[in-house]
């Protein structure tokens, strides 16, 4: 071994607790639900479902829930390099669900450090009609108001 491959060797070892490497990282988790109507509790067909993830960069998926109302995104996860995951930036998650007839819902979340790699389930994600008047508050819901749709009754 040269005197300069052994100096180079002695550095990187001296360092190898700082020196980044790759991580899989979450971009999103798996999500999956099932998109109904607040009106009659039916299933509705070919709603749109968007994705929309904001970190140190962004991404967006779309799907089309099924006849029986049923959508779901795969994980994603991404390798990157990185020194000190704690220094991960946070994660803003948005889903918004359209379907012609009702007033776009929207979920969001935010993750203070990475995207969380915890499963969502929306069994009960609740559309209303456009003809229901609906507050601000509810257009802009959180992930805990989504959450919260499993347990609304049909009136």
């Amino acid at each position: 071994m040269t005197m300069k491959a052994a100096y180079l060797f002695m550095v990187l070892s001296s360092l190898s607790a700082c020196v980044p490497y790759p991580h899989s990282v979450t971009r999103n988790p798996a999500i999956e639900g099932r998109v109904l109507s607040a009106a009659t509790g039916q299933a509705v067909a070919g709603a749109k479902v968007e994705l929309d993830i904001g970190s140190d960069e962004s991404w967006a998926y779309d799907t089309v829930s099924d006849a029986e109302g049923h959508f779901a995104f795969a994980e994603h996860r991404d390798y990157r390099l990185f020194a000190l995951l704690a220094d991960g930036p946070p994660c803003g998650t948005t889903l918004s669900v359209s379907a012609p007839g009702y007033h776009i819902r929207h979920c969001s979340w935010m993750g203070r450090y990475w995207c969380s790699s915890e499963p969502v389930k929306l069994p009960r994600l609740m559309l209303q009609p456009e003809h229901v008047a609906i507050s601000e508050e509810e257009a802009a819901g959180d992930l805990w108001s989504c959450l919260e749709s499993a347990t609304e009754t049909v009136n």
